[in-house]
């Protein structure tokens, strides 16, 4: 090997001798033969470097002009100049070159530069519909198709259980029998009681009446014999003073004038005893107008009206019972309600949309048995829509919460201002997004941007576009890292 490499040199030594002679043969050929002779039989007898080298020389040395017979020399006519110097094409070409440089360089020179993501996709919540009951889900007119729109409060799907439980039902509504049958027991011997207590009543006021108009009369009786009495009371005084004036003047016996005194006396005690049985009769009709009785005779009070108090009470008594029968059956009836709305949500539910969304998946079909909180719909949000983005560990690191940002559709030119609001880094997002963070797979640094104006826009979840971060070391990062990697090139700067 050492061998070949020593004689390589050598080679080319000869080739260049070689080409050398053949150039100077070329000059030593007269010119006139060379004139005759044609280029190309010249240049064919050389190699190829001797050839680049006869071009190199014909092309810097300009032949000098054949001799030609002595003529009067005329000077060339001078030509104007043209509309345009020659360096106008070439200031032309190198500006259009540098417009295209610029065109090509700026996109790439803006990414190198720019805070962005490297991969962001719109996103927004899931919201599920879970089985309240075990059931079979009913074939509905409701709209439950993935795509289409659901609308709050409007029902999108039916769930109808045969096999609900309806004991506890039938058992309030035969206790619910049962107190209003014997309320109306109740409710019949109350309105009899109170028939009958009417009657007594009216006969115990028809006694207290009669009772108060005899006392009256008695009452007044006894008046007019206190009349009388008082009368006979004056003639026996008056016989007996003139009884005693005889008997002074022994014109009468000593017997006529005791018997005119006694007679006297007699009518004293019987007037002030009508006097005292007319304050008796008096007192007697005072109690019976109260409704009191005085008498040795009866009661003080009628059997009419003790047989009235014993109705009252058992009209206290059946009123209290069927109170207690009303309180009973209005609670009886609350606990029947209350039942029979569950029996009602336990055997027929339907189901309706929480919030304006779209039915992003339908995970059971007509016919099919669910049992009590499985997923049967799965509604996308798309008021609360966001941005999950990924990027490089060196950008994370200098972003925070609250800062602005950009987000922007590929192949798109429109921006769309946002907010960082979350930064799970390496964690997977916890959210129940519809689209989830593992197909992001190009970095590994999660970022959540919300962007109000996508939430109020169509819902364009899933299209994907990229995250330009607004931070404020954003830039001074990028040109210390750019000035690092300089630096570690290029010592000293």
């Amino acid at each position: 090997m050492a061998a070949k490499r020593r004689k390589r040199p050598s080679v080319g030594v000869e080739a260049s001798k070689a080409s050398n002679r053949g150039l100077s043969n070329l000059g030593a050929i007269p010119e006139s033969k060379r004139a005759d002779q044609s280029v190309g039989d010249h240049v064919g007898a050389l190699d190829v470097r001797a050839q680049s080298t006869l071009l190199q020389e014909a092309f810097e040395t300009p032949r000098a002009p054949k001799s030609e017979p002595t003529a009067p020399v005329s000077l060339p006519f001078p030509q104007p100049p043209g509309l345009f110097p020659r360096w106008v094409p070439r200031a032309l070409k190198s500006a259009v070159g540098l417009a295209i440089v610029a065109v090509v360089g700026v996109g790439p020179m803006q990414r190198l530069f720019e805070f962005s993501s490297v991969e962001a996709v719109v996103n927004a919540r899931l919201v599920s519909l879970r089985a309240p009951i075990d059931g079979k889900v009913e074939d509905t007119p409701f709209s439950s198709t993935i795509g289409a729109a659901a609308h709050k409060n409007v029902p999108v799907l039916r769930i109808s259980n045969n096999r609900a439980d309806r004991s506890r039902l039938d058992d309030l509504r035969r206790l619910v029998d049962q107190i209003e049958s014997e309320r109306s027991a109740v409710a019949g011997r109350l309105v009899r009681l109170n028939e009958l207590h009417g009657q007594i009543s009216e006969q115990a006021r028809a006694f207290q009446t009669g009772r108060i108009r005899e006392l009256e009369e008695r009452a007044m009786d006894l008046k007019a014999q206190g009349a009388a009495a008082q009368a006979a009371q004056i003639e026996a005084a008056s016989a007996r003073a003139r009884t005693k004036a005889l008997a002074e003047s022994g014109a009468q016996a000593k017997a006529a004038v005791e018997r005119a005194q006694r007679d006297s006396t007699i009518a004293d005690e019987t007037e002030k005893s009508l006097h005292h049985r007319l304050f008796a009769t008096q007192i007697e009709l005072e109690a019976a107008r109260r409704g009191e009785y005085i008498g040795d005779t009866y009661n003080d009070r009628p059997s009419s009206r003790q047989q009235a108090d014993e109705l009252s009470i058992r009209i206290a008594e059946a009123d209290a019972e069927l109170s207690a029968r009303d309180q009973r059956l209005d609670r009886l009836r609350t606990e029947l309600a209350a039942e029979e709305a569950r029996y009602a949500n336990l055997s027929n539910v339907v189901l309706a949309s929480p919030i304006d969304a779209q039915v992003w998946e339908v995970l059971v079909s007509p016919g099919e048995e669910v049992r009590r909180g499985q997923d049967l719909l799965r509604l996308l949000d798309c008021s609360g829509t966001i941005v999950t983005s990924t990027v490089r560990e060196s950008i994370f690191n200098q972003l925070r919460i609250g800062d602005k940002a950009q987000f922007r559709f590929s192949a798109q030119s429109g921006t769309y201002n946002g907010e960082v609001i979350r930064m799970t880094g390496a964690a997977s997002t916890p959210d129940n997004l519809a689209i989830q963070s593992s197909p992001l797979s190009s970095a590994a640094y999660r970022v959540a941007v919300s962007v109000p104006d996508l939430a109020s826009a169509e819902c364009r979840i899933g299209r994907t576009g990229r995250v330009v971060f607004q931070s404020a070391k954003s830039s001074w990062g990028m040109m210390e890292s750019i000035w690092t990697g300089l630096s570690s090139i290029v010592p000293g700067l």
